[in-house]
């Protein structure tokens, strides 16, 4: 066996076309399959590292805005209801979201934070890692404040300090007893998002916040009860929600759904990662085609030798062997390098999707998968090395040997090979097309305008303690303060805060009603996103005034300035189209008002996906306290982000305990806004170009062989006088005529398949006839080139020394 498996090396050896070829084809498409489907592994089908996670459910609110299919947040009132009345539900539990400002030894940090009700930890089966969790009793209201830490920010922010269970830290300028560690990537699914948070706290509900039936900002959840499912509690908890809505007239309108937690999770990722593995799956039938093909030509081309070995004796296994050995190496070598590429491609797919795709945060190469691979990458291999030796070794020897170089394989062999090319060409334009759609999707992308111009403005978050501005309003202590000595440094045009940096945040809306409308249900009246401004913020962006007036200083919260609101574009051609809306006035309540005074051209708040929103924008002083502001800064000239040293020390002396974070130029907030068809992209595009690569290689492969198994006929062919133009044409037309079949078939292919990617084109036809144009001449070009190599070689075919080969 030995000296078999050295035999095999050195046949290797002197063939490195074959041998490279065999592994590098083999290696790409382990690898490339081996990580898309350790993705989609991660993704689609681990489960929750909780307790019973098949009985955890979501629990959202739905509005004739929001569709049945709704995952709007609930009010406090609204949601202690339907937990003190469902029957199906267990430990119906809530959460909130906020901004926190931590007080560690060396710095004020800003952090994410999750308010919880002390029943939710236990509802989910979560346990710490150190300590304990949130409990029911804490969420009492007059309990002191306490708080769980994520590993990563005990890891990060306090090195990891095993003492700091039972320690005391300064949050929001409150000292706040910390009582616990989170496990390790600590994270819970709620509709399409994935949530974590530096910090879990326990909420404590006012009177005031119960009593607010539609200030909805809680995300729910539930366990369900031993035997009911989630038509059962959706049933009953719309039920018991409209027995809610009775009481409450206000909500008349909304109602309450109920969905599997990580089902409903998993479902906005699943059609994208499933595509994608259909295109990687293409570029291994791709792969397993080229070592196929390789192995079948090479099968054909040791015809003679069989033939030898038969006629000395050897059996039929004999002589197959070392054929079976070769395959075997070129196998063994191209797994070790597909896992290689596998480990290598989970972690970039890893740093494209992290932030992107949640769902594959944490993601590894599934040892499943990787033995998947192995057993197609075996039979492949040793089904394509085997079927031709097999038939070889039954081939009479003295036919097989008269035969010699010249009399080439038999027709089925051929017929085999310019089958599998024809494959490969019709899957590489399958591949092709879908990624040249959805690039032009993207480019539509980048396209489109945002509203203003973004290349010299830096954004950040600014987070001030709450305690401090207790008594006074931060954005008149604080904020105005700090933009008028930003706007005063060298090389600072104009300086500006909004409540919901653009591009980054999905909202705050509201339902508007407008004077002399009637009142009818509030939840069907227009939805308009609430936007609040400082006075300097549209000389930052740049927004035409269209009508009115801008925002000013006067208007601020004293009892004698009015409610006033800028409003963008969208929302007068919604509104008001054909009518002036300049001192149009909406309720605040049925007897106070807010007017419009001005209106503005629009940008796009939500990214570059959806249109721009009708918006309000508030003045800050007019808009309740707050602590956090993100600020953006338009820089006169150069690189924005070289203005932000500067920056932190103008906000370090207005107030040395506020913590700055998410220090970012707006283009690379917008580029984070399109990281996910960005991540789809990348990973098609490189599909695609590796599909092409194998493609032209394997027409390259197939047509050299064919060259050198009609060495005879061309030498034949030049001497009864046939010319090298001739020659070239001849073996050129049997290359193209396989790309040509190959091209017909994988436009059918892509007519009927690029229609399932639509999610990715933002726009654009899936028979965009620009796209189909470009893929198939550069298919062509390409067909052409990998053609035209063998095809001169063809022609420098000498008739003595190929007649003499026979």
């Amino acid at each position: 066996m030995l000296t078999d498996i050295r035999s095999a090396a050195r046949g290797l050896v002197r063939t490195p076309t074959v041998a490279i070829s065999g592994v590098l084809c083999l290696g790409l498409g382990i690898g490339a399959t081996a990580a898309i489907s350790s993705a989609i592994s991660r993704a689609l089908f681990q489960s929750l590292p909780l307790r019973d996670p098949a009985r955890l459910v979501a629990v959202h609110r739905t509005t004739p805005h929001s569709g049945p299919l709704g995952t709007w947040p609930l009010s406090p009132g609204n949601y202690l209801d339907l937990a003190q009345r469902t029957r199906r539900v267990e430990g119906l539990a809530a959460i909130g979201f906020g901004t926190a400002l931590v007080s560690l030894p060396t710095e004020a940090v800003q952090a994410t934070q999750i308010y919880v009700t002390g029943n939710f930890f236990g509802t989910l089966g979560a346990r710490a890692a150190r300590g304990r969790l949130v409990e029911p009793a804490d969420d009492r209201v007059g309990q002191a404040p306490v708080a769980v830490l994520s590993d990563e920010f005990w890891r990060s922010k306090l090195g990891a300090d095993p003492t700091i269970v039972g320690k005391t830290l300064g949050i929001d300028g409150l000292p706040t007893t910390i009582i616990g560690i989170t496990q390790p990537d600590f994270h819970v699914p709620h509709g399409f998002n994935v949530l974590r948070s530096d910090l879990w706290m326990p909420i404590q509900f006012t009177a005031a916040q119960l009593a607010q039936r539609r200030s909805n900002y809680l995300l729910v959840f539930g366990r369900l009860t031993a035997g009911a499912t989630p038509v059962s509690a959706q049933s009953e908890l719309r039920t018991v929600f409209s027995g809610i809505v009775a009481e409450n007239p206000v909500l008349r309108g909304e109602d309450v759904r109920v969905a599997p937690l990580q089902a409903e999770n998993v479902a906005a990722v699943r059609t994208p990662l499933l595509l994608l593995l259909g295109a990687v799956c293409m570029v291994l039938l791709i792969a397993a085609t080229n070592v196929a093909a390789l192995l079948l030509a090479r099968g054909v081309q040791r015809r003679r030798e069989i033939a030898v070995r038969s006629a000395l004796g050897a059996t039929r296994w004999a002589t197959m062997l070392p054929v079976l050995i070769e395959s075997l190496l070129i196998t063994g070598i191209g797994v070790v390098l597909g896992l290689g590429i596998a480990v290598a491609g989970v972690r970039t797919i890893g740093a494209l999707a992290g932030s992107q795709i949640p769902q594959l945060v944490g993601l590894s190469v599934d040892g499943r998968v990787i033995g998947f691979a192995l057993v197609l990458a075996v039979i492949v291999a040793a089904t394509c090395g085997l079927v031709p030796a097999w038939r070889s070794a039954a081939v009479d020897p003295q036919d097989a040997l008269r035969g010699g170089r010249g009399g080439g394989a038999g027709r089925e062999q051929h017929r085999a090979l310019r089958t599998l090319v024809v494959l490969e060409i019709a899957l590489s334009m399958v591949l092709l097309v879908g990624a040249g759609l959805v690039l032009k999707g993207f480019a539509g992308l980048l396209a489109n305008d945002p509203g203003f111009e973004t290349s010299r403005v830096l954004t950040m978050q600014v987070t001030t303690s709450p305690a401090r501005y207790a008594d006074q309003p931060a954005a008149r202590v604080f904020l105005e303060p700090a933009l008028e000595a930003i706007r005063a440094l060298p090389g600072v045009e104009s300086a500006g805060s909004i409540n919901l940096i653009p591009y980054v945040n999905w909202g705050n809306n509201s339902n508007v009603r407008y004077e002399g409308q009637p009142k009818g249900d509030p939840t069907r009246l227009p939805i308009v996103e609430n936007r609040r401004v400082s006075s300097g913020f549209f000389t930052v962006t740049g927004q035409r005034l269209l009508a009115g007036r801008l925002l000013q200083p006067s208007d601020d919260g004293s009892p004698t300035a009015p409610v006033v609101v800028v409003v963008n574009q969208a929302l007068v051609e919604r509104d008001f189209k054909g009518i002036d809306p300049i001192g149009k006035r909406y309720h605040l309540t049925d007897t106070t008002f807010g007017t419009i005074v001005g209106v503005v051209s629009n940008i796009r708040n939500f990214g570059p996906v959806a249109p721009p929103a009708p918006e309000m924008y508030f003045s800050y002083q007019q808009s309740g306290q707050t602590a956090s502001f993100p600020l953006m800064i338009r820089v006169k000239s150069g690189d924005p982000a070289a203005i932000a040293p500067s920056v932190r020390s103008v906000l370090r002396a207005i107030d040395p305990t506020a913590a700055v974070a998410n220090v970012l130029p707006m283009p690379d907030v917008i580029a984070k806004s399109l990281g996910q068809p960005r991540f789809y992209l990348a990973l098609l595009g490189a599909f695609a170009a590796v599909a092409l690569v194998l493609a032209i290689a394997g027409l390259y492969g197939v047509l050299s062989y064919a060259v050198a198994q009609r060495t005879r006929e061309l030498g034949i062919r030049a001497a009864l006088g046939s010319s090298a133009p001739a020659l070239l044409k001849l073996m050129t037309w049997e290359g193209m005529g396989l790309v040509g079949i190959g091209l017909v078939i994988g436009s059918f292919g892509g007519a009927l398949l690029t229609r399932y990617i639509t999610f990715a084109l933002y726009g654009v036809s899936p028979l965009d006839a620009t796209t189909w144009a470009a893929s198939l001449a550069i298919m062509l070009v390409a067909g052409l080139l990998a053609t035209l190599v063998p095809a001169r070689r063809a022609t420098r075919v000498e008739p003595i020394v190929a007649l003499r080969a026979d």
